[in-house]
């Protein structure tokens, strides 16, 4: 389970906590030929047949996180493609509502990725990024590398 680097430019009154990304659950095979019990699959090595849930959480206090209401945070997933292709799409994201209160307060979301993704390797980068209610960038970010990710065709 790794973190995410994450940094915070407004004051000590508002802090970003218990940073990490899960290479989560994939989905069912879509043709298995046969499972056994106690058959662990690998979060790593994939289908293309297959889904896959990462999975972010962290955990903000301070007082200053009573003042932002109507922020959001925005998290994304970037998928690239070794080698002469890219990904399609590429970028698979969540947006989470900021709730208002001095915290401790967690949050969690998950980011799909649907099934159909070309036989290949995959660098997987996540990211985190803060959005005032107008659309607009706050000094809130983090970021996690999660390795690589092969998807090899059935």
């Amino acid at each position: 389970m790794p973190t995410f680097n994450c940094e915070v430019n407004l004051n000590a009154g508002f802090q970003i906590q218990n940073e990490n990304v899960i290479l989560g659950a994939e989905g069912p095979d879509g043709s298995p030929i046969w499972t056994f019990p106690g058959d662990n699959p690998t979060n790593r090595i994939i289908s293309t047949d297959q889904s896959l849930n990462v999975r972010a959480d962290w955990t903000t206090v301070g007082p200053l996180a009573t003042l932002m209401g109507g922020c959001k945070y925005v998290c994304r997933l970037f998928l690239e493609q070794m080698g002469q292709s890219e990904a399609t799409p590429g970028v698979y994201q969540s947006v989470v509502n900021h709730i208002p209160v001095a915290g401790p307060q967690p949050y969690s979301t998950p980011i799909f990725i649907p099934a159909g993704l070309q036989a290949g390797v995959y660098r997987l980068v996540f990211s985190l990024n803060m959005l005032d209610a107008s659309g607009n960038p706050i000094p809130v970010a983090g970021f996690a590398d999660l390795g690589f990710l092969q998807v090899f065709g059935n």
